[in-house]
């Protein structure tokens, strides 16, 4: 009879073992180079809780093969594998444990932004799923891919979008979808944190998505959304989540770009800028579908089917203006959409439109006046289409005013060590002689050209993940 073992005591290239063990964790299957075999990782603990993960069964394991894991492959303080063959005996022991003895390391969510876009770091995280998105299909190096974004929640009532691809997809996910109904809990694990509209998380090889596992720290936060159902609903009707986030995206030491320095190759910048459009002449306004905010050509309040969002909704306009951005060291176009749009306007998109129809100019005098004096934060990204001169545009996706001193001179220090002299790939039109204008002029031609043209506005720029159809609507 083998004996019988605690995890900590087989070593590898051990013959004659048995050992209970809990399987905490389960990748997904993948293939072997070179050969047919297909491979699933297991993460394994016992009651000395010597491990790191979950899918709640208890069984028993005897004489696998056992291996050291080469120093450049070793994570999360792991040393030795199980090799599991054919030949490998397991059999399924009782469990009368309602609640797995581990504990995990969460990353919160407002820590999630020191770790964006960095490859060699993920997080794991908890959170109480509250929505699904729609599922899609894209291209993705050269090949096809499925992706769906699912919104977590956590106690503070911060929310994260989090995209399972393909294999998690198809097995997690559909999982996920069949419990929505009762706010179910995950734990991710190995997630890497993208910059999507803010901050967003995405699965890679890795990964692995623990559905309701029975840990403390999980029945709790699912206790707290059954406590908090009227909250959810709010948030999942407003759609909350789509919104940009400062409180999850903002550094508490942000470091800012010189308007000169920045390309379009960079995926979101933070600048330190004026901002100005009185010389720019333009509507303010574009109608859109009131689902989706993609531009149409139907009438206000028209019901029609969105090639978009494939629902019929109401043509509702949407406030949308073109601004410059400008420092000591350049100026560039951006771009101002929705609530962002208007809280800088002072004029909803409603109020705008009758302007216009009426040929009657918004009395922005004041609002002009204002910005001359004031200095702005600005989380700033490109967009893919270029003005006609070639320039590069880009989208606003959050401001905020800088009010006293102390915050200008900690975002000037954090800027000091960069070179305030244009890069070889920079897109910017730099300052030249005092009432040197024509940069600006060129944005004046464009735009008038464009009053006729709602339907070419890209509103993939406006970092709602609900936008993405370049087609013309069709009335109904």
């Amino acid at each position: 009879m083998a004996n019988l073992l605690p995890m900590r005591d087989i070593v590898p290239h051990m013959k004659n073992w048995s050992c209970d063990i809990t399987v905490q964790e389960r990748q997904q299957i993948t293939s072997s180079m070179g050969t047919p075999t297909k491979k699933q990782k297991f993460v394994f603990y016992d009651s000395e809780n010597e491990s790191d993960l979950a899918d709640y069964k208890k069984y028993r394991i005897s004489n696998a093969e056992v291996r050291p894991i080469p120093a450049k492959f070793q994570t999360f303080g792991l040393t030795v594998q199980w090799v599991i063959s054919s030949r490998t005996v397991i059999d399924k022991i009782p469990d009368d444990d309602e609640v797995m003895p581990v504990s995990f390391c969460y990353s919160k969510f407002t820590d999630l932004v020191q770790y964006m876009d960095d490859k060699t770091k993920s997080v794991d995280v908890l959170g109480v799923v509250i929505s699904a998105l729609e599922r899609k299909t894209i291209t993705k190096n050269s090949r096809q891919s499925d992706v769906q974004k699912f919104v977590l929640l956590n106690e503070e009532s911060h929310t994260v979008l989090l995209s399972l691809w393909d294999t998690f997809l198809a097995n997690e996910g559909e999982d996920i979808l069949s419990k929505l109904h009762s706010y179910p809990v995950i734990i991710a694990r190995r997630v890497k944190v993208n910059n999507y509209n803010g901050v967003a998380l995405g699965t890679w090889f890795d990964s692995a998505i623990l559905v309701d596992p029975p840990i403390q720290e999980a029945r709790e936060l699912k206790n707290w959304a059954l406590r908090n159902t009227d909250l959810i609903k709010e948030l999942v009707e407003n759609k909350a989540y789509i919104k940009y986030n400062p409180q999850l995206s903002l550094k508490s030491d942000q470091k800012t770009t010189w308007i000169c320095n920045i390309t379009s190759s960079q995926k979101t910048i933070w600048v330190k800028a004026q901002i100005s459009f009185e010389h720019i002449f333009q509507k303010y306004w574009y109608m859109s579908c009131k689902n989706c905010c993609r531009a149409t050509s139907a009438g206000h309040e028209v019901v029609f089917t969105c090639n978009s969002c494939k629902e019929k909704h109401p043509a509702v306009p949407r406030c949308r203006f073109d601004v410059d951005l400008t420092d000591s060291t350049g100026v560039i176009p951006a771009s101002l959409f929705g609530e962002l749009a208007e809280k800088l306007l002072t004029f909803n998109a409603l109020e705008a439109m009758q302007h216009f129809n009426e040929n009657v100019e918004l009395p922005l005098e004041f609002v002009h006046n204002e910005l001359k004096s004031k200095n702005f934060l600005l989380h700033i990204k490109p967009v893919q289409a270029q003005l006609a001169d070639a320039r590069q545009r880009y989208t606003i996706i959050y401001y905020s005013e800088i009010h006293d001193a102390t915050d200008s001179v900690q975002l000037a220090m954090q800027t000091k060590d960069d070179s305030p002299f244009p890069s070889k790939d920079s897109d910017t039109i730099q300052l030249g002689t005092p009432g040197e204008n024509s940069a600006r002029s060129k944005i004046c031609v464009r735009l008038s050209d464009r009053f006729d043209e709602p339907q070419n506005i890209d509103l993939e720029q406006d970092g709602n993940p609900e936008c993405s159809s370049n087609k013309k609507q069709k009335l109904n």
